[in-house]
Order: C-alpha cells, then sequence, then structure tokens
C-alpha cells in the first residue's frame, strides 16, 4: 500500500513539475504596466473653460459651458484644420475671474463644410494679446 501511495505522489509531482517550472518562466518575463513607467504628467484642467458640451441639431451647433476669464469675455473661431470657417469671434460674459460662469454659443451654419471641424476657445494675454489658455473641440 504504501509503494502505491509512494508511486501516486512521485507521479502527481512529476506531473506539476514541469507545470511549475514553465510558470514561473513565464511570470517572470511579463512585466506590469506600471513597473515600466517611471514617471508620467497628469494633464491639468484648462483654468479658463470646463464642462464644454456641443450639441449639433440640424447642421447648427450649439455649444455651451462654464468660463472663468480675467477680463469678463474670451473669444472663440472655427477651423476645418487647414483654414479659418468662422473667424475670431468675442463673447462676453456675466462673471471675471475668480468666478464661474455659464455660457451658450450658438454657431451660425457653415456653408461648403467638409472634413472635420474644430472648435476654439480661447482668451488673450491683456499684455501682449497672445493666445492663452486655449481650449479645442471636435464638433461632431
Amino acid at each position: 500500500m504504501k509503494a502505491i501511495v509512494y508511486l501516486l505522489i512521485s507521479f502527481i509531482l512529476f506531473l506539476v513539475a514541469p507545470l511549475t517550472t514553465k510558470a514561473s518562466l513565464y511570470t517572470g518575463s511579463v512585466h506590469h504596466p506600471s513597473e515600466e513607467v517611471e514617471s508620467f504628467t497628469v494633464t491639468e484642467e484648462n483654468p479658463s473653460f470646463k464642462d464644454v458640451k456641443v450639441r449639433e441639431v440640424k447642421g447648427r451647433y450649439t455649444v455651451s459651458g462654464r468660463a472663468c476669464v480675467s477680463n469678463g469675455s474670451f473669444y472663440y473661431s472655427v477651423e476645418d484644420g487647414h483654414s479659418v470657417v468662422l473667424s475670431e469671434t468675442l463673447l462676453k460674459v456675466n462673471k471675471e475671474a475668480p468666478n464661474w460662469t455659464e455660457f451658450s454659443i450658438i454657431l451660425p451654419e457653415m456653408e461648403g463644410r467638409t472634413g472635420n471641424l474644430f472648435l476654439n476657445l480661447y482668451e488673450r494675454d491683456k499684455g501682449d494679446g497672445k493666445v492663452i489658455h486655449s481650449y479645442t473641440v471636435a464638433l461632431p
């Protein structure tokens, strides 16, 4: 009886040993994604625009969201990636920074639309007029 038990245990160990060796070799070559990343950057939230939503109804776009802009106004434009479809337009809002205020834009119909369109929301620096806090949204 002891011989049979010994044979069964030896047989089981014989079958399991190659599996554990293969498994250890296999797990030894697998790297967890977090082990390979030394550092990463989390994109900051845009300081001027958030909660921006776009709705399309019969070819017309309505854009809504919240703005925290220093002069109580910001600009928007629409482009197709190559050319400007809707030139820079100034939009005044109810409150200046540091307060957030809701805004809504109804874009005019854009004739001859081909390809993707992108709405750019941005402020201009008081001093030199450069674009700051740009926020781009793809129009559906």
